[in-house]
């Protein structure tokens, strides 16, 4: 055991939000998927009852992922998009990451990032107006991806990407 680890069992960590250092690191001895934990065991029944507003939606886990896929269809077009969001190793102090698969925008998109990512917030500007680890959930996410799948359509309609821009 290293000298600067309490003496408690790997299920006893506690991923609590702001102390994204006292995680230990993917693979090493201590390393417990955060739904593991005694905190991410009830944060994740928070999560699926969150995820009951998107029935269309699938808890999946892959590997050492856990995340949620499903379709969103746009209230413009009708078309289909499927999603992915994924928790990341340091949730809740990471945010979980959406990605739209399976579809090829133009380039350049606005707000995209890494070819499928929807920039859904800006980390700047803080826990009211961006990702809250104490109040997030992969449903907001969800939610958030479904608006910017709606502002992306605006976009290819209108060339002007609706709303406050960052």
């Amino acid at each position: 055991m290293s000298a600067n680890v309490p003496d408690v069992k790997p299920s006893d960590r506690v991923f609590v939000s702001g102390r994204v250092s006292a995680v230990p690191e993917e693979g090493s001895e201590w390393w417990v998927p955060w739904w593991e934990t005694p905190y991410g065991r009830w944060r994740l029944q928070v999560e699926t009852e969150a995820m009951t507003r998107f029935p269309g939606f699938e808890l999946v886990v892959t590997g050492s992922d856990l995340g949620w896929v499903g379709q969103l269809r746009s209230a413009l077009t009708g078309n289909d998009y499927d999603v992915k969001v994924v928790y990341p190793y340091g949730f809740p102090d990471m945010a979980p990451i959406a990605t739209i698969e399976n579809h090829r925008f133009p380039d350049p998109t606005p707000h995209l990032l890494d070819g499928n990512r929807p920039c859904l917030f800006v980390p700047e500007h803080g826990p009211r107006s961006g990702y809250d680890p104490a109040r997030t959930t992969a449903a907001t996410i969800v939610a958030w991806t479904s608006l910017w799948i709606h502002a992306y359509e605006t976009w290819l309609a209108t060339e002007t990407w609706p709303g406050q821009q960052s």
